[in-house]
């Protein structure tokens, strides 16, 4: 029992040894290889790096398509209360919009005759596809689903803008903002991220304070006002309603408009007076069996309505495989020419290393004398070349990753969403070190041959 870590330490002495020695070779050559070494370390800064923000780039995309889409794998379910002139099912081929506000407000959305809310003698909400919604989730068992109904309000701004909106097409005036109806799950298909406060919880549709999350423009626009506060607004499409603003959420861009997000629940009960838009169901199935999930949703939302509803469906149009496989081919080529330009750092690494086999020859002679092995003088020389590329190439991944998280890549590049809180890929970290070690392998394999070549006489005629 006493013997196995000694007999571990002696198995390891070598390679340890021939580690350090090649580090201390690489100490007192440090001025013939240094030139080398810093080409090596800038070429893995630059790969990296392109190799980092290509794959921030895709991650960016793919974030922000799911703000309109939802995330892979939602499937959107439109619901209409038909008429003698609409045919069921069709969408004449524009597919849902997720926001619902296609080709104009939610006015307009309104126009295929659907009507308020009914109160029913006991209070209650006459609602069949609130009804039919949560039948159907409950039925397949989702976790991340969400209904969703779009209505515009009558706010009352204080703040005017500051730009004119016929003048200035980044300007966004201070119209009558949106409101949506809908529930917890909808902040993270559609991945809003809350800035302030928080997004609606379970229970909120019940409370009398009625909890609206707001985006920022909106925020902006009725003066910026502290949470802590409970700050509220009323609405007069809602007779007065009081809504109290417990979160705010990211704006989409500078063409976003106002927007108020308040509990599905809580719009029903509201008691808004006009049209209602097109209603959403939301529910997140896995990426592969997203088709057959919108048969069946679409399939079971239309027998739970019976006739009289148009109910159609569709998925996000996002092709994830063809991102990946996308990203992957960007990645590949980044690689191969920043080996390429590696190779050209090894190139004069190799030219250094061989010179310095040769003024090594006696020192290698004499090793050869006192008893070295070929193999040991053969993997010395090698590390020196592998251990030399290796930190190059640790050093140009900290530099990569030291550059990317500090340049303002989201406004620079007017990216929606902020990259500060995505992690360095790890792919080009890997890839950086990876290629630095094979090329220093690639060129020590010559340098280390030559002194393997060495003999004890050379040692004497040198």
């Amino acid at each position: 029992m006493n013997r196995e870590p000694g007999s571990l330490a002696q198995s390891l002495t070598p390679y340890l040894g021939a580690l350090l020695e090649a580090w201390h070779e690489l100490r007192i050559n440090r001025n013939r290889i240094m030139l080398s070494l810093v080409s090596v370390a800038a070429a893995v800064w630059a790969m990296s790096t392109v190799i980092a923000l290509s794959n921030l780039l895709t991650s960016s995309a793919e974030a922000s398509e799911a703000q309109f889409t939802g995330i892979p794998g939602t499937v959107t379910v439109t619901v209409n209360q038909g008429s003698a002139d609409t045919v069921d099912g069709a969408d004449f081929g524009f597919g849902a919009d997720p926001t619902g506000m296609m080709f104009g407000s939610p006015m307009d959305a309104g126009s295929s005759g659907d009507e308020p809310d009914v109160v029913k003698p006991d209070g209650t909400i006459d609602d069949p596809f609130s009804d039919a919604a949560l039948a159907t989730v409950d039925r397949v068992g989702s976790t991340h689903w969400s209904r969703v109904r779009t209505q515009s309000l009558a706010v009352n701004i204080p703040a005017a803008p500051e730009c004119d909106p016929m003048l200035d097409p980044t300007c966004v005036g201070s119209g009558d903002p949106e409101i949506h109806g809908v529930d917890p799950g909808w902040f993270d298909i559609y991945r809003r991220t809350i800035v302030h406060g928080r997004a609606l919880q379970p229970g909120d549709g019940e409370r009398l304070m009625n909890p609206t999350v707001v985006n920022e423009m909106l925020w902006e626009q009725l003066g910026s006002p502290d949470l802590a506060d409970h700050p509220t607004f009323t609405a007069r499409e809602t007779g007065g309603t009081q809504f109290t603003i417990v979160g705010v959420m990211n704006d989409l861009g500078s063409w976003d408009s106002p927007l108020a997000v308040v509990s599905y629940d809580t719009l029903r009960y509201a008691g808004y007076a006009g049209p209602v838009g097109s209603r959403l169901l939301l529910v997140t199935a896995p990426v592969d069996d997203t088709q057959q999930a919108r048969r069946t949703l679409t399939s079971m939302m239309g027998g739970l309505l019976g006739t009289g509803w148009d109910v159609t469906a569709t998925t996000a149009d996002q092709d994830v495989e063809q991102t990946q496989q996308m990203n992957s081919m960007i990645t590949k080529v980044l690689a191969v020419v920043g080996g390429i330009v590696i190779a050209l750092g090894a190139l004069g690494l190799l030219t250094v290393s061989i010179v310095t086999v040769g003024h090594r020859v006696r020192e290698i002679g004499i090793r050869r004398a006192m008893g070295a092995s070929a193999a040991r003088i053969f993997i010395s020389v090698f590390l020196e070349s592998v251990v030399a590329t290796t930190v190059a190439g640790v050093i140009g991944v900290v530099l990569s990753i030291i550059t990317v998280k500090q340049m303002p890549v989201e406004d620079v590049l007017g990216l929606p969403m902020e990259l500060g809180a995505v992690p360095y890929p790890l792919t080009a970290a890997f890839m950086g070190v990876a290629i630095a070690s094979l090329v220093g392998a690639l060129a020590g394999v010559i340098p280390a041959t030559i002194a393997v070549r060495v003999k004890p006489i050379d040692a004497i005629r040198f």
